[in-house]
């Protein structure tokens, strides 16, 4: 499913323009509406953010996420735990019935990991106060209804990252903010690696902030991204 993603790019000319368009001419992307005024990019594609983000900055340009469509938005860091795991998940209410859960997460072992929505957002003593999967339902697990929590399983490539983009139809963005999102060691719940509080993002065109043009960076969506 196709979303649109707003970004802040460093743009100062008709040749920054003809630049950005040029590094997003790929598969996945169907339309690119750049305002060399606002020094803003809007995206419709089905790329992943951070993939999108890595062709802007390729044009030798400062790139940051500032909102997306849809009827709401939020984005959570995982960056507490284990200290070595680290990462940016974004969620996408596209429409009542579809969140599009895009992330990118370092540092895993190779292999598969489940990726958990907990009930608290109490991350003052690491990991162990966010409290359990999210199951508002008490759904019993093995069952055939999903418990809401349970994003499913994300697959870590031999460098230890893992790239997904899920469209998933049980989450609703206002129900999980102010949660914690963590990723664990085994698909059915195990080592919490590391973790996160889901916190309200930006929709397209609400985000006033623009790129300072002394150090290029004032707007960023989420404070850290994945090395």
């Amino acid at each position: 499913m196709s979303t649109k993603v707003e970004f802040a790019v460093q743009m100062t000319c008709d040749s920054c323009v003809k630049s950005v368009k040029k590094s997003l001419d790929v598969p996945g992307v169907s339309s690119v509406d750049v305002n060399l005024d606002t020094n803003t990019v809007v995206v419709d594609s089905t790329l992943r953010t951070e993939e999108i983000l890595q062709k802007l900055q390729s044009t030798g340009r400062k790139a940051v996420v500032k909102g997306y469509a849809g009827t709401s938005a939020a984005v959570c860091v995982l960056e507490i735990g284990s200290g070595v795991v680290k990462g940016v998940v974004r969620f996408m209410q596209v429409d009542p019935n579809t969140c599009i859960i895009d992330g990118t997460i370092d540092g895993l072992n190779p292999g598969k990991h489940g990726l958990f929505v907990n009930e608290c957002g109490d991350i003052s003593n690491g990991c162990n106060n966010i409290g359990e999967c999210f199951n508002p339902k008490l759904i019993k697990a093995g069952g055939d209804e999903r418990i809401y929590g349970d994003l499913g399983i994300v697959a870590a490539e031999e460098d230890g990252r893992a790239s997904f983009r899920l469209a998933d139809c049980v989450v609703k963005v206002p129900e999980i903010i102010g949660r914690s999102l963590v990723v664990t060691e085994l698909p059915t719940g195990g080592n919490r690696l590391a973790c996160g509080v889901i916190a309200r993002s930006s929709g397209l065109f609400q985000n006033p902030k623009t790129i300072c043009s002394c150090d290029g960076i004032t707007i960023w969506d989420e404070k850290n991204s994945p090395k």
